[in-house]
């Protein structure tokens, strides 16, 4: 209504005004090279104000041709946008529920059109890997770097963990490297790399990285000392059976306190050295231990030291007299020292109480050589016979010493 009405004050006022125009004097010659155009001025002034109208209407539907085509395309975005982004959760249900190839195929064509294609392309190359196919595994890991290339970290760890996973341990190694000159303390490449050392059995590079380890707090305390444990023993062993106890005696004094201070180490090495026959340098690790931290490792192995076996023998009494909770295992190992001193009675006499306290084959059988030693063959047979049943009864804990 309202517009009508307008319409009607337009329609009024153009006709005075047309009427008013058209009785104006004058005329406008337009002249073009050759060409002249003559006409009334208001016929003139009617076609500037047609042209001006005609430009306004083309500006109005250009802007709406855009406008449009700015909403259709904003509309087909969030299309595609909604349709990658389901087919991202349903990629990720694939791949929690092992069903890798959909989840694969899914990651990937969520992709084309997803804002996240970092997390896209990286699961999809952790869906190829379950499926050994580490061909397009590594094609992907290459397309999650042309989507972000600043996330060098994510996909590098990511890289090198599928490659542990495949036991492809040179480039792991190699990209651990590269990740580590980046980042030197960043945890999860300390604690790979850890790993990777662990199964190449690299105990020099371990040792270095061992500092590393505890300074960041990679692992729990319990870990980081089975770690530490494990490393040393590694080391020694290795460094033993390639270049001998001497080589094994140098590594030891390089060691740093905290891990010369182990007693899981100290036993290690000390036997190492009763293994290559340095039976007094054992004696003199393993003393302390009795002496503050013995347990029945450190008294087996004492055990099995041959050095004075006389002095041992008093070594051990005078301490086991002053010992608060002595382990059990005290009287085989003095029997066992006895035995070596070639003093029968009072093997017997400590043999008799580790039966009594723990029987174990081991007691049973150094029983049986002692009887031998004070000529009671049937006697000794019996205790060969008692420690074959004892070994062979499942019921019964078996002892078996280092």
């Amino acid at each position: 209504m309202r517009r009508s009405f307008y319409l009607l004050i337009i329609i009024i006022l153009g006709g005075l005004f047309g009427s008013w125009l058209k009785d104006w004097p004058g005329f406008v010659i337009v002249a073009y090279e050759k060409t002249t155009y003559e006409m009334r001025l208001w016929f003139a002034i009617a076609l500037v104000v047609l042209a001006a109208i005609i430009l306004l209407l083309l500006i109005v539907l250009i802007r709406w041709l855009l406008s449009s085509f700015t909403s259709f395309k904003s509309w087909t975005g969030t299309f595609n946008w909604r349709r990658s982004r389901k087919k991202t959760i349903d990629g990720m249900l694939a791949f929690s529920e092992g069903r890798w190839q959909a989840a694969e195929n899914a990651m990937v064509t969520a992709a084309k059109n997803s804002d996240t294609k970092l997390i896209n392309y990286l699961i999809a190359a952790q869906a190829a890997q379950q499926q050994n196919a580490a061909a397009r595994r590594d094609a992907y890991i290459r397309q999650a770097h042309k989507a972000e290339p600043d996330a060098k970290v994510a996909i590098g760890l990511t890289q090198a963990r599928l490659q542990l996973q495949h036991e492809q341990y040179e480039q792991a190694l190699a990209s651990l490297k590269e990740l580590r000159s980046q980042n030197a303390s960043h945890p999860y490449v300390l604690k790979l790399l850890c790993r990777l050392f662990e199964i190449l059995q690299d105990w020099e590079q371990m040792l270095e990285l061992l500092p590393h380890l505890k300074k960041h707090k990679v692992f729990e305390e319990l870990e980081q000392k089975r770690i530490e444990e494990n490393t040393v023993e590694g080391l020694l062993i290795k460094l033993g059976d390639k270049d001998g106890i001497s080589a094994v005696e140098k590594k030891w004094q390089e060691l740093p306190t905290g891990l010369k201070n182990s007693r899981e180490n100290i036993l290690t090495y000390a036997g190492l050295l009763v293994q290559y026959d340095k039976m007094n340098e054992a004696e003199q690790m393993l003393k302390p231990l009795i002496k503050k931290n013995v347990d029945a490792s450190v008294l087996a192995l004492y055990g099995k030291v041959i050095t004075d076996p006389v002095k041992q023998l008093t070594f051990l009494e005078t301490w086991s007299r002053t010992a608060v909770n002595a382990p059990r295992e005290v009287f085989l190992t003095m029997g066992k020292i006895a035995f070596n001193a070639k003093l029968w009675g009072k093997a017997k006499d400590f043999l008799e109480q580790a039966i009594l306290i723990k029987p174990s084959a081991e007691s049973y059988l150094m029983m049986a050589k002692t009887l031998e030693k004070l000529d009671s063959p049937s006697e000794a047979a019996r205790y060969y016979k008692k420690g074959l049943e004892f070994a062979g009864d499942k019921n019964h804990q078996v002892i078996i010493h280092p």
